[in-house]
């Protein structure tokens, strides 16, 4: 065979190649296309800002199809012309391309209908013959295009092979020749440089790259999980978690967990009131009152006003302070999950995030009740507004599931007109149409300002800009706290506002510097997990037997069990977290956190790996607010061993709780259906 003649065969093999690869990539960019720019199946757009997501997800495919690609087109290089193994290159590339676009707009689907990837495990969940009757019925009640599902499976593997004939023919048009293939390789390059820098520098997001993750990368971690036995949980471990977890929950509620049963070893820590056993809504005594529910966004405990009263700085939330003064105020209140997302989701469910996976995103499949989905369904309208995308972090999944409307305009994402626009919705729209139904209703919302880089707020002056991140925190805080109190005090003169509740708490802190950590996702200590909690409402501020300062230590997963009990109902329930107006409760706050754990009982904090036991340090919560003097490392020679018996004890505890927690996330055991 001539020199010419193979240099030619090879370069034709190279081109086919490059063909494939733009084919499928130009096909896969089309479905995320479909994904990101239309509702999902309940009529709802899927992401509210699809223009930030598009190009990160053609990046994210370029970058993967091409790395796939690269041993395919060096064959088609190397290879010796004569070799029989050429003739499979591309055909095998084909294969595999096109074995891939069924399983990635299942998992688009997925997305879609579940707020949650594809994965091997998810398919372990909903492996009966049950789940696959209901799935016609799922498609042809899509509120989007209905059925379109079914045209693009048919569809897409044709479509990409006939964009592979167009592009390599195209590519013979144009002369296959050396000088063009350099030229295509280098742009591939180039654009794989691109991405790479684009995706990780230019305009990162975790959790825009968490949602977009391309399916490949999906079932690769999960089969590496299986192969090395990640997956596996030792049923000795459940059965003795499950064992000192009710134990534990049951010493912390008191005389009130007498009212309690546990049907089903299942779900350990599923309990049925003995009264309503049969009920899945729960007993609804005489209480109705109306709740608002703030969640502000950063809420660092160390700069609360009424968290510091040694403070000499001017407060940076005045209108908290008073609500704490008037109402109820915990001054030891942990998040149970860090950032946003564990932290609301915590709330909600009464219970901490998983240790190692996005519950938002990964678990999205698990059927698990929220203090709202149980107020909806004993009567009450509830609604979510949000001055961020919900949809940014997959919270939009989890609120469809438990309120009956959320609300996101992405033209209100500044505190002062996002709380103007709620506070009117509540007024002339939820609140009457509430009343008219006989129904009680719950305002639940997020705020958006104070959130880093902590310039966000409208009309700042370039001089509060250029303060330190430190510093200009608190301007935004305090800007925050004054458009809170704008929307109370336009509510205040509503006949129902003296029968509501306002509860308001931080999703999480923010980290300034201390313990020489900036960054939210990278520890646990009190500045990025300690934050206000307080409680306003009917009666509060007359009723002289209330505690209305508490030091005892309690967290987000507390939220969820002591907003039933302001309600009036005794609902079947899985939370870890108690209701903090029980009588005589006692310290406890458990967490994950980025891979950390802390857990709070007694006079004890600790903080550790969730991975090991190295590194945990143990601290007094009510002396050491900065959590700055480890109790095992400080002390003295007689006292070291005393110390680290109780650090190991309490770090067990937290393996032991949260071990056993994940495993009810992940195997959707929450509740009983």
């Amino acid at each position: 065979m001539e020199v010419n003649e193979s240099r030619q065969i090879r370069l034709q093999a190279a081109f086919r190649v490059i063909a494939a690869v733009l084919a499928f990539w130009a096909v896969q960019g089309l479905l995320r296309f479909v994904l990101l720019f239309r509702n999902n199946p309940y009529g709802i757009p899927f992401v509210a800002k699809p223009d930030w997501y598009i190009f990160h997800a053609l990046c994210i495919d370029f970058i993967w199809i091409a790395e796939m690609a690269l041993p395919f087109l060096l064959l088609a290089i190397f290879l010796p012309a004569s070799s029989r193994w050429r003739r499979a290159v591309v055909p095998v590339f084909c294969v595999l391309q096109s074995v891939i676009l069924p399983f990635t707009l299942l998992d688009h689907e997925f997305q879609r209908f579940l707020g949650t990837h594809f994965s091997i495990s998810l398919l372990d969940t909903y492996k009966d013959a049950s789940s696959l009757s209901i799935l016609p019925d799922y498609v042809a009640s899509d509120l989007s295009i209905p059925y379109l599902q079914w045209v693009l499976l048919l569809g897409i593997v044709p479509l990409a092979l006939f964009l592979y004939r167009v592009i390599y023919r195209a590519f013979e048009r144009r002369g296959v020749r050396v000088s063009l293939l350099r030229a295509w390789l280098i742009g591939c390059v180039a654009f794989f440089g691109f991405s790479e820098l684009f995706l990780n520098v230019i305009w990162k997001g975790t959790n825009r790259m968490r949602k977009l993750q391309p399916v490949v990368e999906i079932v690769m971690k999960d089969l590496n999980g299986i192969m090395t036995g990640g997956a596996k949980v030792d049923p000795a471990f459940v059965s003795a978690a499950t064992k000192a977890s009710r134990r534990v929950w049951a010493q912390i509620e008191g005389p009130g967990a007498e009212l309690y049963d546990y049907p089903d070893d299942e779900f350990p820590m599923y309990r049925v009131p003995r009264d309503v056993e049969d009920s899945t809504a729960g007993a609804v005594m005489e209480a109705r009152p109306n709740f608002i529910v703030i969640f502000l966004e950063s809420q660092r405990g160390m700069d609360v006003g009424f968290l510091n009263p040694g403070d000499k700085r001017p407060t940076a939330t005045p209108v908290l302070d008073s609500l704490a003064r008037s109402g109820i105020a915990w001054h030891r209140f942990y998040v149970s999950g860090v950032p946003t997302v564990g932290g609301v989701l915590s709330s909600h469910f009464g219970f901490p995030p998983h240790r190692h996976k996005s519950t938002a995103s990964e678990l999205a499949y698990a059927d698990i009740p929220s203090f709202a989905s149980i107020l909806r369904d004993s009567g009450y309208a509830a609604h979510f507004f949000a001055a961020a995308d919900p949809a940014w972090d997959n919270l939009s999944v989890w609120f469809q599931k438990w309120y009956d409307r959320t609300h996101y305009d992405r033209a209100y994402e500044d505190d002062s007109t996002f709380f103007d626009v709620t506070a009117e919705f509540i007024r002339d729209t939820l609140a009457p149409s509430a009343s008219r139904d006989g129904k009680p209703f719950l305002a639940a919302m997020i705020t958006r300002s104070n959130h880093y880089p902590f310039n966000l707020v409208p009309g700042m002056p370039d001089s509060a800009k250029a303060l330190p991140q430190a510093d200009r925190m608190r301007y935004t805080m305090h800007w925050a706290d004054a458009q809170m109190g704008r929307f109370l005090r336009s509510l205040s003169g509503e006949d129902w506002f003296k029968d509501t509740y306002v509860i308001v708490l931080g999703d999480h802190g923010f980290p300034q510097g201390e313990h020489g950590v900036s960054a939210i996702g990278s520890e646990a200590y009190s500045n990025v997990t300690w934050i206000p909690f307080v409680i306003d409402g009917p009666g509060m501020a007359e009723d002289t037997t209330l505690v209305h300062d508490r030091f005892e230590a309690a967290s987000q997963s507390d939220i969820a069990p002591t907003v039933l009990a302001l309600a009036g109902i005794r609902a079947p329930n899985s939370f870890l977290g108690h209701d903090l107006l029980r009588r005589e409760p006692v310290s406890f706050a458990v967490g994950a956190h980025s891979g950390r754990v802390a857990l709070a009982v007694g006079d004890y904090r600790i903080l550790g790996n969730a991975s090991d036991n190295s590194a945990t340090h143990l601290y007094r919560f009510l002396d050491d607010i900065g959590e700055d003097h480890d109790l095992v490392s400080g002390a003295q020679e007689g006292e070291k061993s005393g110390y680290a018996a109780v650090r190991d004890s309490l770090k067990s505890l937290a393996d032991t709780l949260l071990g056993l927690n994940d495993w009810i996330l992940s195997g959707n055991r929450a509740q009983k259906r």
